[in-house]
């Protein structure tokens, strides 16, 4: 089960994830990226009904903000506004990076935090163990793996860049709704 203090290794980056801060509207989330390490946390993506802080700690990196590359550095703050695609700061590979991800939910299922970092925290462990075979982007490569990944990110407000909302609504509400039905899970159970 979530609590302050649980810590999961993305094993893409290295990064290492700890949850600071938790409750049912708003966590706070600590990247800690190793020097090296420079690819994205998570793929662009955006929110509806999430407001996002990125508070950097230490060192150097980049974030992509509505298709542009930003620049942070040590005692920035990184606004990420509601339905802006975007992409979370990353290292620029010149030093360890050390983010404070503040983020606030509203109007969404008491569960949307637990489920969505629940979600990732098991896709790292899983593919650390290879348990499951994820994407470029750290999504399930299986069809009703990923179906089912996007009903839940979506019951929390957030969307792959990459797919128009209406349809990705509609298929985690027809197809993640059937991987729910079949016995599918993305979430282990000790994540929930």
């Amino acid at each position: 089960m979530f609590e302050v203090g649980a810590t999961s290794t993305n094993p893409r980056t290295g990064s290492s994830w700890e949850i600071r801060e938790l409750s049912d509207t708003n966590f706070v989330l600590r990247y800690s990226i190793p020097t090296g390490s420079t690819k994205p946390e998570v793929a662009e993506h955006y929110h509806i009904g999430w407001h996002e802080e990125f508070r950097v700690q230490s060192g150097q990196g980049i974030c992509k903000l509505g298709g542009k590359e930003v620049m942070v550095s040590a005692g920035e703050t990184i606004v990420m506004p509601e339905k802006i695609k975007h992409i979370h700061p990353y290292s620029t590979g010149a030093g360890p990076l050390v983010v404070d991800q503040h983020a606030a939910v509203s109007n969404h299922e008491p569960n949307a935090i637990r489920e969505t970092l629940g979600f990732f925290f098991t896709m790292f462990e899983w593919e650390a163990d290879g348990r499951i075979k994820l994407d470029k982007t750290g999504l399930p490569r299986h069809p009703m793996k990923f179906a089912l990944a996007g009903r839940i990110l979506g019951r929390a407000g957030g969307y792959d860049a990459r797919i128009p909302k209406p349809f990705a609504d509609f298929g985690g509400a027809t197809l993640g709704r059937l991987s729910e039905l079949l016995g599918y899970s993305v979430i282990d159970p000790k994540w929930r």
